[in-house]
Parts: structure tokens; C-alpha cells; sequence
């Protein structure tokens, strides 16, 4: 009988998953002198990544490509994830909106939610609003963003939203959150939904991007934010929501980390209902016989 030696593989989560859909050659960056904490989070790019010289606190980082700097160990040449949220997109329902996209629906005060919410085009906070829905919910804004407008959007104890941004691809309509404010949600733990607090539809391709994710408006989010052909600039700190789990992962086409850029809730995305992206990495070697 004869032992041979084989490398063994091993799977891995992460809190931070850039799709490169676009083709972005390096879809992790950092920009100027960053101070960011990712510690107790993994990053993958499924191209490359670049931290100019930081590690950015996180613990691996996994790139298809090249990964330089970014994770405290970094493994370069890895196998591509695939996209796990994609599939989601089954579950937006249909919805007419006739001839209302370009409007604005204004939102304060308590909102008793339940199902499919259907808002056609801008929802706008005039005021901070509170979701009580303690079934969960699921708001569907479709050719519109959300405009916190300097207000809260909050979940009530108890309660669980998941946010889904679809419509048409291409034109003037937008579909991202904007404005100063805070989103402060927390994902349903189950259903077809469950850990998923922000969805942007995989057929939406234009419009999509966040220049100001975590501070315009600020993020406490418990739960997934899943931006699949977005460009995402990172510069905040994201928190997690009042009453969910310390869970928080970040999907999308590629991201620019910049200043003191803090993903805080991490290591609860079990009881956030979460399944995070894994990746296959190279293991510890074993005997074959």
C-alpha cells in the first residue's frame, strides 16, 4: 500500500463578495489611506483585489486573480463563486404600475405592513417611518429609489422588511437608497426572503450604483445587501440593525473602500436566516492511501 500526498480544499464564508459581472479587472480597491475593519469577515473578488498596502483588517482575502494586500492571508488563483442570489429574483412577483413610474409616494409615521408592497417609482421619507410587520414584508419599489431624505426607515421589534429594487433596465430611472438618513432594518430569518434585507433585481444593469455606501444614508442592517451589477464606493461604518441579528454580507459587481470603511455585525448571519457565499480555497494536504 502506498500513501500519496493530496491537497485537500476548504470552504469558506464571506461577509464581502465582488461579483466582477462587468469584467472589472480588480474588483476589491482601496483608495487613498484607508483605515477600514473587516475584521471577523473574509473578502473574495472573482478578478482581482488591490489595497494599496492594507490588509483592511479582514481576515482572508480570496481573489480569482491576483490579490495583493487585501486580508490578513491572502490566497491569489482561487476557483470563481458563482452568483448565490440570482435565483432570488423568482420570487419578485408581478405588479402593474400603469402609468405611475416617475411618481413619488411620501411615507411617515407607522407603517403596518404585510406580502408584496408595491411602491411605482420614488418612495420619499418626509418624516421618520417605522415598520411594523411582524410577518415580515416584503416592499418592492419598481423604476424609483428610496430617498430617506434625511430621515429613518426602521424596523419595529419584532418585525422583519426586505427591500427589493426592480423595473425597467436602462432610461432615467434609478434604483438604489439615497439621501442622508439611516436605514435601520432587519432581514426576515425565513421564507423565500429569509437573511435578505436589500435586493437589487440581477436584470437591472444600469442606475444601480452607490457612491456613498454607509454614510448617504447610513446603514444598520441586519441581513444581506445584494447589488450584482453595481459599482459600490464604501466609506462608512455599517451597524447592525436595532433588533436583528450581527449579521451583514455585502454582494456586488466590484467596490471602492475608502477611509474608515467598518463592517461591524458579522458571525450571527445562522440566526439571520443567512446562507453566506462560500468559496473553495486550498486546505491542509492528506494522505490518499
Amino acid at each position: 500500500a502506498t500513501a500519496v500526498a493530496s491537497q485537500g480544499t476548504i470552504q469558506r464564508p464571506y461577509c464581502l463578495l465582488a461579483l466582477a459581472n462587468s469584467g472589472a479587472t480588480t474588483a476589491i480597491r482601496t483608495s487613498g489611506s484607508p483605515s477600514p475593519d473587516l475584521s471577523g469577515c473574509s473578502v473574495k473578488s472573482n478578478t482581482s483585489g488591490n489595497c494599496n498596502g492594507h490588509d483592511l483588517g479582514a481576515d482572508y482575502g480570496d481573489a480569482v486573480g491576483t490579490m495583493d494586500d487585501c486580508g490578513k492571508v491572502r490566497n491569489s488563483g482561487v476557483p470563481a463563486t458563482a452568483d448565490p442570489y440570482a435565483g432570488l429574483a423568482a420570487n419578485i412577483p408581478s405588479y402593474s404600475c400603469g402609468g405611475g413610474y416617475g411618481s413619488i409616494t411620501n411615507w411617515t409615521g407607522t407603517r403596518n405592513l404585510s406580502g408584496n408592497v408595491v411602491i411605482c417609482g420614488e418612495l420619499r421619507l418626509t418624516g421618520t417611518v417605522t415598520v411594523n410587520a411582524p410577518s415580515g414584508a416584503v416592499l418592492i419599489i419598481a423604476n424609483g429609489r428610496l430617498n430617506t431624505n434625511g430621515f429613518t426607515l426602521r424596523t419595529a421589534g419584532g418585525s422583519a422588511l426586505t427591500i427589493v429594487f426592480t423595473g425597467t433596465n436602462g432610461g432615467s430611472y434609478l434604483h438604489y437608497p439615497s439621501g442622508s438618513g439611516t436605514i435601520d432594518i432587519a432581514a426576515p430569518t425565513s421564507g423565500p426572503w429569509a437573511g435578505v434585507m436589500m435586493y437589487q433585481d440581477p436584470k437591472l444593469t444600469t442606475n444601480v450604483d452607490i457612491s456613498s455606501a454607509g454614510t448617504s444614508p447610513r446603514w444598520n442592517i441586519s441581513g444581506l445587501v445584494y447589488l450584482p451589477h453595481a459599482s459600490v464606493t464604501l466609506n462608512g461604518a455599517v451597524n447592525k440593525s436595532t433588533y436583528g441579528a450581527s449579521c451583514f454580507v455585502l454582494v456586488v459587481d466590484d467596490i471602492l473602500i475608502r477611509g474608515s470603511a467598518n463592517i461591524l455585525p458579522k458571525g450571527g448571519c445562522a440566526a439571520a436566516g443567512l446562507s453566506m457565499p462560500m468559496g473553495s480555497v486550498a486546505g491542509r494536504g492528506q494522505l490518499v492511501n
